[in-house]
């Protein structure tokens, strides 16, 4: 048991604490006598500077300074102290350890002369300007209140005070150490009796934590006397006991629920009565938009699925189920969620469960089918209307009249390559939605491929009296990018720029480097597009102008397949217009190395 780590941590506490206690005493103690020492050494060096006075009086008038130098020595040797004899005026008369003639005036600059002229008696601590050792000394002037006697100075190094403190202090060590020996002995002991049987219930109760819940029985006989520690074991026992059969209960409901919820791909969640989550699996906490590791039970209420704090508020408050469906917040596109909450009785408590089945992809497939048919109905009808008129109007006797025979069949041929236009704009954005045959990409010198597109639609820019202007850098600038893709792009944008700019009108196409990505812009001042419509004008059939759309032969899928060819070259695009002043279109591709 001496091994416990707490039986150390409460045994060096009370070590501490004694050694503490005892060096507070040392200190003080050691203090003490430090200060009586000094005050003792510095009465005898008054006494013996007052018994050397009466040679002092008159300022030492008639006394001859052999005889006072021999007087000096004899005190000095029997005293071991050192004295000096020093007239009013500072000079030095006579000195135990140094020849007074060689000795400098003292009347300035030493506290315990000034000292004992002013107030007859002077005490200092400090370092010898003769010697250079700390000295103690004690100066004594006889008559100094009528000017008339000189000074005795006697004086004691405080080497010999510091020594004997130390051997005072070993002293005191010792004796604090033999004393705290016997103290610290029965403090173990003590401490032992304490920690055995608490350390014993720790390493239980990590046992219980652990799962291990018949640890608490196996508390021994010593942890269960009849004293506080025995009471709190034995409670520790029981409490095992029970949260034994308590676990036992939970794990088999909580079992039995995760068999039944397990393979469901609804959203199932369960809140308390403080709509604190009790329960909730993995396609809840996905639909909710909690993390798996997020442990508050209240983040639920934080999460994307807007109204549903509502929905169970509302199943809370009665019998029967709560049903409405739910949107998604903070996602592109509006996720729908049928949501059904039901209450429940837990104890004195209701408590709500709520279902969540995720149907956006169902709404969003039902849209896109109602939108596709709706838009290629309409994309057909109008010329397939076209072609059956003039048809009939042929059959009818048209054909056999020269000119309107002719116009009708350029007519009937116009609406067939519309059609042709739009079934193979059709086949291109389902093969580029179904992601088959994804380009390779490869190093293409941008600037020329687009001189070479330029080249390419000049013809129908002067036919048009339009203008078309090549910009930006000089030079190569090498991209990442499928020539084939990449040409639709281009084609799509000039071929629109061109469309919907009036005769006469001019637009620019520039190639430049920004931001470690090639920018291929086309820029023109046509109509433009109103800013209702630039968050719209890549989806498949939208048309901001749709007489202009017709007139100019568009079929309303350039765009989006524009769009996604640009996402499948690893790029993007984004839009800049001002009705009435034109629109650029700019496409980021990323750089490639090239040697």
């Amino acid at each position: 048991m001496f091994r416990s780590k707490f039986f150390w941590r409460l045994f060096s506490s009370y070590a501490l604490l004694i050694f503490l206690t005892v060096g507070a005493i040392g200190v003080l103690v050691h203090d003490k006598y430090g200060r009586s020492l000094q005050e003792q050494v510095a009465t005898d060096l008054r006494n013996v500077a007052i018994a050397l006075g009466e040679l002092s009086q008159d300022d030492f008038g008639g006394v001859d300074r052999t005889y006072l130098q021999r007087r000096v020595a004899e005190v000095s040797q029997r005293t071991g102290r050192r004295i000096t004899m020093i007239r009013r005026d500072g000079v030095v008369l006579a000195d135990s350890e140094e020849e007074p003639a060689e000795m400098e005036n003292h009347l300035g600059g030493r506290q315990e002369i000034v000292d004992a002229i002013t107030l007859g008696e002077g005490v200092a601590v400090r370092e010898s300007a003769t010697t250079g050792a700390e000295t103690l000394y004690v100066a004594v002037c006889r008559d100094h209140d009528r000017d008339l006697g000189g000074l005795v100075r006697v004086a004691v190094r405080t080497q010999s005070l510091e020594d004997k403190k130390r051997e005072v202090a070993r002293l005191l060590f010792l004796g604090a150490l033999i004393a705290s020996l016997p103290a610290l002995f029965v403090g173990a002991l003590l401490v032992r009796r304490i920690s055995t049987p608490l350390v014993q219930m720790r390493a239980v109760a990590v046992a219980m934590g652990a799962g291990d819940y018949e640890a608490a029985a196996r508390l021994p006989q010593g942890a269960r006397d009849g004293d506080e520690v025995g009471d709190l074991a034995r409670s520790f026992q029981q409490l095992g006991h029970d949260i034994k059969q308590q676990v036992a209960d939970l794990t088999a409901g909580q079992e039995r629920l995760r068999a039944m919820v397990a393979g469901m791909t609804e959203g199932v969640v369960a809140l308390d009565v403080d709509d604190q989550v009790t329960f909730s699996n993995h396609a809840a906490r996905s639909l909710l938009g909690i993390r798996e590791d997020e442990t508050d039970p209240a983040a639920w209420r934080e999460g994307n699925l807007a109204g549903l704090v509502e929905l169970v508020h509302r199943a809370r408050s009665t019998e029967i189920p709560a049903r409405q469906e739910l949107e998604l917040s903070q996602t592109d596109e509006t996720a729908i969620v049928n949501a059904e909450a039901r209450s429940f009785q837990d104890g004195d408590s209701v408590g709500v469960v709520a279902v969540l089945n995720d149907v956006s992809e169902v709404r969003r497939l039902e849209r896109i089918r109602r939108d596709f048919v709706a838009n290629v109905s309409h994309e057909l009808k109008t010329p397939l209307t076209n072609i059956r008129g003039y048809v009939e109007m042929l059959l009818d006797g048209a054909v056999a009249e020269e000119d309107r025979g002719q116009r009708f069949l350029e007519i009937v041929q116009k609406n067939v390559l519309r059609l042709n236009h739009l079934v193979m704009d059709l086949l291109s954005l389902a093969r580029i939605e179904e992601d088959v045959s994804r380009p390779s990409l490869a190093p293409l010198d941008l600037r020329a491929f687009v001189e070479e597109g330029v080249r390419r639609h000049e013809p129908t820019a002067v036919a048009r009296d339009q203008t078309v202007s090549l910009e930006g850098v000089d030079g190569e600038l090498w991209v990442m990018a499928d020539r084939e893709a990449l040409q639709q792009v281009f084609d799509n944008l000039l071929d629109n720029a061109l469309k919907y700019t009036p005769t006469g009108g001019r637009i620019a196409v520039s190639v430049q480097l920004q931001e470690g990505k090639a920018v291929l812009a086309v820029t023109d001042n046509g109509l433009g597009i109103p800013e209702e419509d630039q968050a719209r004008i890549f989806e498949r059939f939208y048309r901001v102008d749709k007489a202009r759309s017709l007139e100019v032969g568009g079929t309303g899928l350039g765009l989006s397949i524009v769009k996604h060819l640009v996402q499948w070259l690893d790029g993007s695009i984004e839009l800049e217009s001002t009705p009435g002043s034109g629109s650029t279109f700019r496409v980021y591709l990323n750089l490639a190395a090239v040697d």
